[in-house]
């Protein structure tokens, strides 16, 4: 072997340790579950979201919104849109589904708690329409109406649709235990409740109220 060949070589062997040497100054190595603190980027959690909103907001904000549900049907009439800009929220802000917060009162004329999708059939004081009412008590709850009509969250602030449906998924969560759990539901047959709950409209002549509060008289 050469002189400039052997030289060469060395040149090369220094480079390369100089390379490994540079590559392991500049990896940190980060705890799987800790990524934040080297990106700054926190990871999206919707069960904060919720208890957030409900320990902070939750109370106040349903009670100071919702309408009377007879006052409700009275005025829609069988047409809910007719009353959108006067108490309704919709989904996308000015579009998608609607939805209103309302209180009221009322007997619970049927309980179906062994159903996955379970509720409350409720007949309504002051009411003697033809649109019948229903208190989901779950575990499956059928809409996204409470996420929806928070008006103090947005889509606009979520990465998409995944993340945006489970902030709704946290709220049913957080009702399931701090609403619906310390009730009996089997023993409400007959018995009188008040409540305070959010509905999305999809049949005109039923409507299926997930309940924010819920007392038994």
């Amino acid at each position: 072997m050469s002189f400039f060949a052997s030289k060469k070589n060395i040149v090369i062997t220094a480079l390369a340790a100089l390379f490994v040497v540079y590559t392991a100054a500049s990896v940190t190595v980060v705890k799987e579950g800790e990524e934040a603190t080297l990106t700054g980027e926190v990871a999206f959690d919707p069960a904060t979201v919720a208890t957030n909103f409900w320990r902070d907001n939750a109370q106040d904000y349903f009670s100071q919104n919702a309408v009377d549900l007879v006052t409700l049907l009275n005025e829609a009439n069988g047409d809910f849109k007719s009353v959108a800009s006067k108490y309704g929220y919709y989904s996308m802000g000015d579009s998608g589904e609607l939805s209103f917060i309302v209180k009221g009162s009322g007997t619970v004329t049927a309980v179906k708690n062994k159903l996955r999708a379970g509720y409350l059939g409720i007949s309504v004081d002051g009411y003697s329409g033809n649109v019948s009412s229903r208190l989901q008590i779950g575990p499956v709850f059928k809409g996204s109406a409470v996420r929806d009509t928070i008006k103090l969250i947005s889509y606009k602030d979520y990465k998409n649709q995944i993340e945006w449906a489970q902030v709704s998924v946290a709220f049913h969560d957080l009702i399931s235990k701090e609403v619906l759990a310390p009730i009996d539901m089997a023993s409400l047959e007959g018995k009188k409740v008040s409540f305070i709950g959010c509905f999305t409209v999809s049949r005109p002549s039923q409507i299926q109220i997930t309940p924010v509060a819920l007392s038994v008289e």
